[in-house]
């Protein structure tokens, strides 16, 4: 189950070509400049797009006409701010699907170096660049894995020195995953009768006792089978294992530091981390499952039951790095299900 029901998955596994960089992975909520302002102080003219009645037949003879710019007689050149509109429209119009569903946003950025002369760009330059940009975005596109993926819009800049700067904003939809309950709604429910909106649980003294109070009531009731005759049943202990953040990373997000499954947080010493309503939930739903994808693991754990949850806190520190995590530790008894027909009296 995801914060809100919406995370984001950050994965992404492509090799661009030599003279390309890629900055993946980062939520940036800076937009791309699509225009340069050239050297400071210095009037620059911009590209006035507005005439353009069809834009499609312009962009795809604009595409024509840089693919065949190396034949041309005259070496034809574009201004910084119009070479990079070009560039973004061009990809837009040949890769972008603004008109989709989408629940979550993800920005990347890819880098590449054109030639830039007395601020201007030979369109020959421009057409060389753009056939490696586009196989740049074909590839990103195929390393994303994600759910009705699409770009929603592509980005250019470009800069006195010619970096080239290309901006990719991809929409895609988080599938809404659950690991206990039946599914977001029914986890939801559940979560409000434990836990508050407007409150911000302590991650080691409130957050701890309630998620494991909690837990132990989901499993307490869980394997109350009737049967017919009555008969009764017990536990006999088997093991306690420890199950720590580090080891469990949730594919589809989690609010957590590196998408941990367990709490794990952050921060500099003195903080005092808090859990609010969607953190809270998230933990429960997750805890109550992990003792059973642990035992599910472990073909020798036949016929084991989770029958006891402590949620305990605890910090470390890495080398130097002045921040420390914050987390939770899940220590589980298991204990084999016995069912009996031997009567007792109470």
């Amino acid at each position: 189950m995801k914060r809100s029901m919406i995370f984001a998955i950050c994965v992404m596994a492509v090799a661009l070509a030599a003279t390309v960089t890629v900055v993946s992975c980062k939520k940036d909520d800076q937009n791309a400049k699509l225009n340069n302002n050239g050297n400071a102080g210095q009037p620059v003219s911009q590209f006035d797009a507005s005439h353009i009645t069809d834009m499609d037949d312009y962009l795809k003879s604009f595409r024509k006409k840089m693919a065949t710019s190396q034949f041309a007689k005259d070496a034809e050149t574009l201004g910084l701010d119009e070479a990079a509109w070009h560039l973004s429209s061009v990809a837009n119009y040949e890769f972008a699907n603004a008109n989709v569903e989408f629940t979550d946003l993800r920005h990347d950025t890819l880098l590449y170096q054109v030639n830039v002369t007395d601020g201007q760009v030979a369109l020959a330059d421009l057409n060389a660049l753009y056939e490696t940009m586009a196989t740049d975005i074909d590839a990103f596109y195929h390393s994303l894995d994600l759910q009705d993926k699409h770009f929603r819009f592509i980005g250019v800049s470009v800069s006195d020195d010619g970096q080239v700067k290309a901006s990719l904003i991809s929409s895609y939809v988080m599938p809404d995953h659950t690991w206990y309950f039946q599914d977001g709604w029914d986890a939801l429910v559940n979560c409000l009768d434990w836990f508050d909106f407007n409150t911000n649980y302590v991650w080691n003294t409130t957050a701890c006792s309630l998620l494991e109070q909690a837990c132990n009531f989901y499993e307490g009731r869980s394997f109350s089978y009737p049967q017919h005759p009555p008969v009764r049943s017990y536990y006999v202990f088997s093991r306690e294992v420890t199950l720590e953040h580090q080891n469990y990373t949730d594919p589809y997000g989690s609010p957590h530091i590196d998408d941990s499954r367990i709490y794990a947080w952050e921060a500099e010493i003195w903080a005092t981390p808090t859990l609010d309503f969607d953190m809270m939930c998230y933990c429960l739903d997750s805890y109550l499952d992990l003792p059973f994808q642990y035992a599910n693991q472990h073909s020798n754990m036949f016929n084991e039951r989770p029958v006891n949850w402590k949620v305990i806190p605890n910090k470390y520190k890495l080398g130097e790095n002045k921040w420390y995590t914050f987390c939770h530790i899940l220590q589980v008894k298991f204990g084999r299900y016995i069912t009996t027909q031997h009567p007792i009296a109470y």
